[in-house]
């Protein structure tokens, strides 16, 4: 015996509306093919992060590099024109100020790594978000 009690009229009066109003439901392949572009563009966008990432870290290396390369020349050309490794500290400032410059230079050209890496993730996020309001707005029209 079934339980009479259990129905709902009013969700069922509902339902009939529903289906009176023959109201489309959504088109899967629509809908699976819109978030597979929004995948594709954050997979886009994080191939074209890290890429800046990479550049970031051979652009460190490059400075390390760099540094203990500058550093060991320092040593070798004071022990060699006086013989005494003392004398390449007789001019801290010049060592200071050209260990600063490098600095500056090297924090400069990662900045600048840094903000295209940046703009580059979000263009591709920005053209994607585009593209998504031009295929609602498109839907919605037709």
């Amino acid at each position: 015996m079934a339980d009479d009690s259990s129905k709902n009229p009013f969700m069922d009066m509902f339902q009939d509306f529903g289906k009176s109003m023959s109201i489309p439901g959504p088109d899967m392949n629509d809908m699976m093919d819109y978030h597979r572009k929004n995948l594709q563009a954050l997979q886009a966008a994080v191939q074209v992060s890290s890429g800046s990432a990479q550049t970031l870290m051979n652009k460190q290396r490059e400075a390390l590099e760099k540094t203990l390369a500058e550093i060991s020349d320092s040593v070798q050309n004071a022990s060699s024109a006086t013989g005494d490794p003392s004398a390449m500290m007789s001019n801290p400032m010049e060592l200071a100020k050209k260990t600063f410059d490098t600095t500056v230079q090297t924090t400069t050209e990662m900045a600048e790594v840094v903000r295209q890496g940046n703009m580059d993730t979000f263009e591709v996020i920005k053209n994607r978000v585009m593209e998504s309001v031009e295929e609602l707005s498109g839907k919605s029209k037709g």
